[in-house]
């Protein structure tokens, strides 16, 4: 019982950590204490989005352009697929998992950041899989940081489904644009990254206790003095018949 608690309880810890996240790598054109500062403090790669935008003056104005490059529905393991020329290389900061982040909160700490420094910004928006290019020149100090956002799914509400409008005279299918009933595959990934761990976690718990068991009733053996008094018995039996 306290084998399968704790597995719950790391699957739902894995599961409240990876969701709702995309990464956030920053590379900069100089060395920057403030950013080796950080990626020496991260520990679990879980950061909350605000804290993190909010941190972007502590970065200094120790350059003239900013370079956002933002994704749409990015997450950690869309990474190595990346069609961005930075990504090959080693980033300066590299948050796996930026908790709740947000366009619009981003695109205000940035500009409020390269307002205060006089500094110039450039914000490049791209879509999931499609390749993200940088301005042909930059100047010499600069930096540049790569996150995204990520959608969210919900599942639809009691009211929703009780709605008027799905009961129309049009008769939409439940697979039709725009009435609230998409494919419920559509809405959520069920292969996500925790419920991956939490079946491999299941899987290499549970499976050795299991073989284990399996053996140790295999190897029961009946003691030899057993089986005599069954035969002396069974030879009684058939006398008396």
């Amino acid at each position: 019982m306290r084998l399968a608690l704790a597995v719950a309880v790391l699957a739902a810890t894995t599961a409240s950590a990876f969701r709702d996240t995309s990464p956030l790598l920053v590379w900069s054109s100089t060395p920057n204490e403030a950013l080796a500062d950080a990626a020496g403090e991260i520990t679990s790669g879980v950061i909350a989005a605000d804290g993190v935008y909010s941190a972007l003056p502590s970065l200094g104005c120790d350059f003239d352009t900013l370079v956002v490059v933002h994704v749409d529905d990015l997450h950690h393991s869309h990474i190595e697929d990346a069609d961005f020329l930075p990504v090959k290389r080693s980033a300066d900061l590299h948050i796996p998992y930026l908790v709740r982040p947000a366009r619009d909160a981003l695109e205000q700490a940035a500009r409020s950041w390269a307002l205060a420094c006089g500094a110039g910004i450039s914000w490049i928006d791209a879509a999931q899989g499609e390749r993200a290019l940088l301005p042909r020149s930059l100047p010499e100090r600069h930096l540049i940081l790569y996150t995204g956002t990520r959608q969210e799914r919900p599942f639809p509400s009691s009211t929703t489904l009780s709605s008027p409008s799905s009961t129309a005279s049009t008769s939409p299918t439940l697979t039709s644009p725009g009435n609230g009933f998409e494919p419920v595959l559509d809405r959520v990934q069920i292969l996500t990254t925790p419920v991956i761990m939490a079946l491999l976690i299941s899987l290499g718990v549970l499976l050795p206790i299991l073989l284990c068991g399996i053996s140790q009733l295999a190897g029961i053996q009946v003691p030899p003095r057993m089986l005599e008094i069954s035969k002396s018995a069974t030879t009684k039996e058939k006398k008396e018949q």
